[in-house]
């Protein structure tokens, strides 16, 4: 299984992507946008500065109150998903929309402080990343998306190699088996509710917005040139995601680098050439 895992959390990156490619058009047209104003640039200044203020605040509790770094981190998931699913749960049923997003997120924070084991964490995660990358891609300008992709490579990349703050972030996420990570085991045994995140790992983790943020882009190239724009930009990530994997063997690698460049080679070479 150990070689098998790289290739298992491809496919849940792949099933996250197929997910936002399935509800992109039906979100479009309900009105699912994150902005009134899709063209409006500083809809990316409030996505990093809210991205920072959660990190930094993260961060400060974690250091000295490091107990409340759990529940604030699911507050804020169970928050969060609420209006997720219920973008899903929209077609569905209408009018019971609200009342099943509520049902479902309680039942995802329930399991989640009572058995965050991975394949609980990656059975909602998949479809959480899925709806957030639908919904930002509707609401952002595919130049602004862009320019946000290059924007967080760079931030990813100062915060793992330079501040290192985001390795000391990922560290207390997985301490308290919270869900901003996706999972998969090299070993048929593993348990996430009793493995430490040290060098000496028996699952390969990689971050939500590693899975959410070049999906923007993969969404929006589909909604632009359909089925062959959403292939070109998702094989464009896969490369990225297999040069990610073969350097993490080296050590915590930033994810957004690797997976931004290699969507943004798919857009511009389906667009440009």
């Amino acid at each position: 299984m150990h070689k098998v895992a790289p290739f298992g959390m491809a496919i849940l990156f792949i099933l996250s992507q197929l997910i936002g490619m399935i509800v992109a058009e039906p979100f479009k047209e309900a009105g699912f946008s994150a902005f009134p104003e899709k063209n409006n640039p500083m809809n990316i200044i409030q996505i990093f500065v809210v991205l920072i203020v959660f990190t930094i605040l993260i961060l400060l509790i974690a250091r000295y109150k490091e107990k409340l770094v759990k529940y604030v981190i699911l507050i804020a998931f169970f928050l969060a998903s609420i209006s997720i699913f219920q973008a899903f749960f929209y077609f569905v049923n209408e009018s019971l929309a609200s009342l099943l997003a509520l049902i479902t997120a309680i039942v995802m924070l329930i399991l989640l402080i009572r058995h965050p084991e991975w394949y609980v964490i990656d059975a909602f995660g998949v479809f959480l990343a899925g709806g957030i990358s639908a919904i930002f891609a509707i609401s952002l300008a595919t130049k602004y998306i862009i320019l946000l992709l290059v924007i967080l490579a760079i931030y990813d990349f100062i915060s793992v190699y330079k501040t290192k703050h985001m390795v000391e972030l990922a560290k207390a996420i997985s301490s308290d088996n919270l869900p901003l990570l996706m999972i998969f085991p090299k070993k048929a045994d593993f348990s996430y509710m009793k493995s430490g995140f040290g060098e000496e790992r028996d699952a390969i983790y990689m971050g939500l917005g590693d899975i959410i943020i070049p999906g923007i882009l993969i969404i929006a190239s589909y909604l632009e040139e359909g089925f062959i724009g959403f292939i070109a930009t998702l094989i464009g990530a896969l490369i990225g995601y297999s040069i990610l994997m073969f350097q993490i063997s080296k050590g915590p690698q930033p994810g957004l680098p690797y997976l931004n460049a290699g969507v943004i080679a798919g857009y511009i070479i389906i667009h440009f050439l």
